[in-house]
């Protein structure tokens, strides 16, 4: 390993100028030097391009609307870091995240990547979550019942993988998952407790899109029933797929019933396919409360 080996941060940006500055400068101000800083603009139409070209450092790069997946891969072909990180415009690293993850890679040889914990940052209600998670070994087989990275940001990746692995913009949502399956089952990584980056959490998040990350995690998941060969990871799928039935349908449920949920028509139809009695519940309970108010 180098030295000091370059790393390369890209940001894709749709229509976050107003969080891209943030995003920018919490790369800038990082404690590891050797850092190059690829926005990829995924045909915005604010002011995201005026932002990123106010940064001299910024190499910029304009693409039409294409989505995330495709921005990133743009990011890869465009970089030239020997590590890579990927951080969203509205999210930003703590200031010794590339210095922490490099760390890692320097004392356990070679890795695929290296991911840390982070925290949510819950937008209106002004709180603040950690998010650790303690895995030390078994990473596919641990990423099978369920997604212990969560965020991209806490992700360092070394440039090889990319040579095999890009992001599959057939995608809607879950790449990132897609992903790191496919890398753990080929190659080795790391996961430590350290915080490495903050998660902006709002009402438009993709991830508040629950049918559309259910129906993306659990087709993730089956791709991967294909290249099973031994029983704990059978089993391990079989764990995922209901976690994540559980977990979405959960927060459906709770948002059906309290009337949070505006789209109601698609939620009622995931409940039923996915958990039939929950849906059931939420359509007897909207009918009580019809007729005696």
């Amino acid at each position: 390993m180098k030295k000091s080996p370059l790393v390369s941060v890209i940001i894709p940006c749709y229509n976050h100028g107003h969080y891209l500055s943030n995003s920018i400068e919490s790369v800038m101000g990082q404690t590891y030097a050797n850092v190059e800083i690829v926005v990829v603009d995924d045909g915005s139409s604010d002011n995201s391009k005026a932002v990123a070209k106010s940064y001299p450092a910024v190499r910029y790069y304009w693409q039409e609307n294409k989505g995330l997946s495709a921005a990133r891969n743009t990011g890869i072909d465009r970089s030239k870091g020997d590590f890579l990180v990927f951080l969203d415009a509205d999210d930003w690293l703590f200031p010794e995240a590339l210095e922490i993850n490099l760390r890692y890679f320097q004392e356990k040889g070679s890795l695929a990547f290296v991911s840390g914990s982070y925290e949510n940052v819950f937008i209106g209600e002004n709180v603040r979550e950690a998010v650790i998670n303690d895995v030390k070994t078994d990473h596919y087989l641990n990423l099978l019942k369920k997604n212990y990275i969560g965020m991209i940001a806490a992700v360092m990746f070394s440039r090889f993988v990319f040579g095999e692995f890009q992001y599959d913009t057939r995608l809607r949502a879950g790449e990132d998952y897609d992903l790191y399956l496919k890398i753990t089952k080929k190659y080795p990584v790391m996961h430590h407790k350290e915080k490495i980056s903050q998660y902006r959490l709002y009402s438009s998040n993709m991830s508040s899109n629950i049918p559309l990350m259910l129906d993306s995690v659990l087709k993730i998941l089956k791709a991967q029933s294909k290249n099973l060969k031994s029983a704990p990871e059978k089993e391990a799928l079989q764990t995922g797929m209901v976690m994540w039935k559980n977990y979405y349908c959960g927060i459906l449920y709770q948002k059906l019933f309290l009337g949070s949920e505006k789209s109601w028509p698609k939620s009622i139809y995931c409940l039923l396919k996915h958990k039939p009695l929950f849906a059931l519940k939420v359509i007897f309970s909207k009918i009580k409360s019809t007729f005696l108010y």
